[in-house]
């Protein structure tokens, strides 16, 4: 069973040793490193180094593009779309957005320098984090991407020019392009002998990506998954229904197209007296025969003041007892 937990903030070499013994000791045998545009600009040697260390632990290794391009989830700045505006994506008013379009020549480019780098290091996956195009819940203009390679992009495919409200048709669009875009990816990481995970936002953010099993189809990607989170006030049943559904779905696509399922548990943002959210997500995702789960991220995201539980300490033990009984069942369900 892979068990694995995300890990960032921490570029100093010797204390991220001391940290992958405790992930280790913990029972997890696998950790993710992200590798944002300032690790590739910045410290591409010493994350060489931290993720040496980490196989040197007893860890095998995934690495993410870390909000690379506003394009894939996390809290990494990114300085792509403001230092090459020709690669951004658009609003309907023509106005530059801060992400990179997935559909841009130039973005594609600079993603195979970045798996270049990545896959130089010893790393078994590369997971693509929540791919989407940049949106806002309630605001229409910002589900669509209107820049020069999109609209030349929709004319071509569909022989008319791009609508100014999302329609079906646009959605059909995106999900193309997004599937085109990964496509792109999960072969180029492929060529270099390295293996991919995609990690899909669920069903209730309007990303982009509404048809799994277009995904789950890719000949290059081994692994899906997904990370149904509650937010904050949400009561156990609906955990309880978010991760019994994802992990469902996960599963069968998984099955159907001989992948491996994964999922991901939630341990940041966790409230004081919800620490057990995590156990019933971790047991559910179990039960649904999903053998790969993660946990994001480290100490209750701990360090990072923006993302940190009430009682990461908490959060922590938590899902590393989780994680144990998962073990457990499977050696005896």
């Amino acid at each position: 069973m892979k068990t694995g937990i995300a890990y960032f903030g921490v570029r100093n070499p010797e204390w991220v040793r001391k940290d992958m013994q405790a992930i280790r000791e913990a029972g997890f045998n696998y950790v993710l490193h992200t590798f944002s545009e300032e690790d590739l600009q910045y410290y591409p040697q010493t994350m060489k180094e931290i993720i040496s260390i980490s196989k040197k632990e007893g860890l095998n290794v995934y690495a993410n593009p870390w909000g690379v391009g506003r394009v894939f989830g996390g809290e990494a700045y990114s300085e792509l779309a403001a230092k090459a505006p020709q690669m951004a994506q658009a609003g309907m008013n023509g106005r530059k957005l801060v992400a990179a379009c997935p559909n841009n020549p130039a973005f594609r480019s600079y993603m195979r320098k970045w798996i270049e780098a990545v896959c130089k290091c010893d790393i078994e996956t590369v997971f693509w984090d929540e791919p989407h195009f940049y949106f806002e819940k309630n605001n229409p203009e910002l589900q669509t991407c209107y820049c020069r390679v999109c609209s030349k992009l929709y004319k071509e495919q569909t022989g008319e020019k791009i609508p100014k409200i999302p329609s079906g048709e646009f959605k059909a669009f995106r999900q193309r392009s997004l599937v085109s875009f990964l496509s792109f990816l999960t072969q180029e990481v492929h060529k270099l002998g390295k293996r991919n995970s995609v990690c899909l936002l669920p069903p209730w953010f309007p990303a982009g990506l509404e048809n799994w099993e277009e995904v789950a189809k890719l000949p290059f990607v081994n692994e899906i998954g997904s990370d149904p989170y509650w937010e904050k006030g949400d009561s156990i049943e609906k955990v309880q229904k978010s991760y019994g559904e994802v992990s469902e779905k996960i599963a069968n696509l998984a099955k159907i197209h001989n992948k491996e399922a994964q999922m991901w548990i939630k341990n940041y943002h966790i409230e004081a007296g919800t620490e057990h959210f995590a156990e019933k997500a971790t047991e559910i995702a179990t039960n649904s025969g999903i053998r790969n789960i993660f946990a994001w991220s480290y100490l209750g995201s701990k360090y990072m003041d923006c993302l940190r539980s009430d009682n990461p300490e908490l959060v922590w033990k938590t899902q590393i007892k989780a994680l144990s009984l998962a073990k457990a069942y499977e050696l005896d369900p």
